[in-house]
């Protein structure tokens, strides 16, 4: 590696430590803040289901990914909804 690389590789060292602290060098300096949205707590089911109904569900959580819609527990979830409400099973 070059000397002139070296300085570079010093400050991307000193701004990982300062980030891991919380600290800046500047505290008057604007901050990039990004909002996380906090997905519920989720748990895990483990159950067998037949190939055929496998396979539905892939696609459906492969064409939801194309337009950028709802992920794979996000979309069980809601078809665990459907069931429930089906049966009349409230959600505590």
């Amino acid at each position: 590696m070059s000397r002139d690389a070296d300085w570079m590789e010093e400050e991307d060292d000193r701004a990982e430590k300062q980030d891991a602290l919380g600290v800046t060098a500047n505290a008057d300096a604007p901050v990039l803040v990004r909002k996380r949205e906090q997905e519920p707590p989720r748990a895990t089911k483990g159950f067998y289901i037949q190939d055929v109904y496998s396979r539905g569900f892939d696609r459906v959580v492969f064409e939801q990914k194309m337009v950028k819609g709802k992920k794979a527990p996000e979309l069980a979830e809601e078809a665990i909804l459907l069931l429930l409400k089906k049966y009349d099973v409230p959600l505590k």
